[in-house]
């Protein structure tokens, strides 16, 4: 059974969406069996359990939150969980202050140096003064978190998220790890892979509220101390994302060969269709080359359709909608595919082109589900809408053979 990562967002892809969903669990099934044996041998509590523990504190910690809206208190508060939430993941915490290269300081909560004493990584707590659901990236650091009252002390004026990309990582030696802590959220950067804004971000309230085990042991596993900066060898996460990049690898070959017989079987089934029809003509007619493109173009397509439907934080498709997802995307296609089919009406039907013809109509011509003129002093349910995507690739006219089939 494949790791439950409910609750960890792969944003932009840290790792391969198909690495984390089927292949991550295998690999770290090793770690899992480790944290066994030493609870085992010398009793010591494997970690996913010590975060589990911590389900009890972190509501009531929210309850009190929702609650208190002095930010020294909102603070207190926050910081007296999440030093739980670090013992759990083997981390100390221990505010301090770091100066920035341009006379700004910030605090943090932990710092870890390598042997030769560069930073490895910084555990950085941010907190929001406005009680609301607040993208911890998107805050700004707080007066009252700096461990001294110093009137010295410069804070920066802009959001976390513009400290780390322009100050943090532009350091002379920055830390090459970042886990940004909020009372709601955890964000793990590394600087290697900032530069497209890719992170893991873990909803603690998710993570905590359905105490799944494996969502645990990943969440776990993919934070721990071991696991980024362990004292030894190479750290894990180095390991997965090695992993991740060969498989990514295979994956590249094998849709390779899957790409150029698919090709084969669409072609030739056009070309069966046209014997089959003996109205449209092609002895005599040098197609091979047109029909080759055409069917290369068709698959593209689909391949564009599979990405931007994984990727739904794109915002192209109305992946909220209901009715877009169990009426025409591929993933409910996908499912249909899966049935076996009995009878020759089915196995002969059209079902699956003509609704992936016009999956391709949707986005070539858009939808927009009511006129202009209905849309005043209303609401749209039970429906969607997609913007023309005026492209070379579903062009309709791009496929004049196809079309026929």
């Amino acid at each position: 059974m494949a790791i439950d990562i409910t609750g960890i967002s792969n944003e932009r892809e840290f790792y391969t969406h198909h690495y984390l969903s089927a292949i991550l669990e295998n690999d770290l099934k090793e770690i899992f069996k480790a944290w066994k044996e030493k609870e085992a041998q010398d009793n010591i509590p494997q970690p996913h359990s010590l975060l589990r523990a911590l389900r009890k504190d972190f509501f009531a910690s929210q309850a009190l939150l929702e609650r208190e809206r002095n930010i020294k208190e909102r603070i207190k508060i926050q910081s007296d969980f999440t030093g739980k939430l670090l013992t759990a993941l083997g981390y100390e915490y221990s505010t301090k202050t770091e100066a920035l290269d341009d006379d700004n300081s910030i605090p943090i909560i932990c710092r870890i140096n390598r042997k030769d004493g560069a930073p490895e990584i910084w555990i950085i707590e941010v907190f929001d003064d406005q009680g609301e659901e607040s993208d911890p990236l998107e805050l700004f650091f707080q007066k009252d978190q700096y461990p001294t009252d110093d009137e010295t002390i410069q804070i920066p004026e802009t959001s976390v998220e513009e400290v780390i990309t322009k100050q943090i990582f532009g350091l002379s030696e920055p830390p090459r790890w970042i886990i940004l802590i909020s009372n709601k959220q955890m964000i793990l950067l590394d600087r290697t892979k900032w530069h497209d804004k890719r992170l893991l971000r873990f909803n603690l309230r998710d993570i905590l509220d359905r105490r799944e085990i494996s969502t645990l042991q990943a969440t776990t596993a993919l934070l721990h101390k071991d696991s980024i900066c362990p004292e030894d060898g190479m750290p894990l996460l180095d390991t997965l994302d090695e992993n991740s990049h060969k498989h990514a690898f295979a994956v590249s070959e094998d849709l390779k060969y899957s790409l150029r017989e698919a090709i084969e079987l669409l072609g030739n089934e056009a070309i069966y269709y046209y014997r089959k029809h003996p109205n449209i003509k092609i002895y005599g007619r040098d197609m091979a080359g047109q029909l080759t493109r055409e069917c290369l173009r068709y698959m593209y397509r689909l391949l564009f359709l599979f990405y931007i439907e994984a990727r739904p934080e794109l915002g192209y498709l109305p992946y909220k909608s209901k009715e877009y997802r169990k009426g025409y995307s591929l993933e409910t296609l996908r499912d249909l595919e899966l049935i076996k089919l009995t009878t020759d009406e089915s196995k002969n039907g059209f079902f699956l082109h003509e609704s992936i013809n016009t999956l391709f109509n949707l986005l070539y011509n858009g939808f927009q589900s009511k006129q202009k003129k209905d849309i005043i002093a209303s609401y749209d349910y039970h429906t969607f809408r997609i913007s023309p995507l005026r492209s070379h690739l579903f062009d309709p006219e791009q496929t004049s053979l196809l079309n026929k089939v």
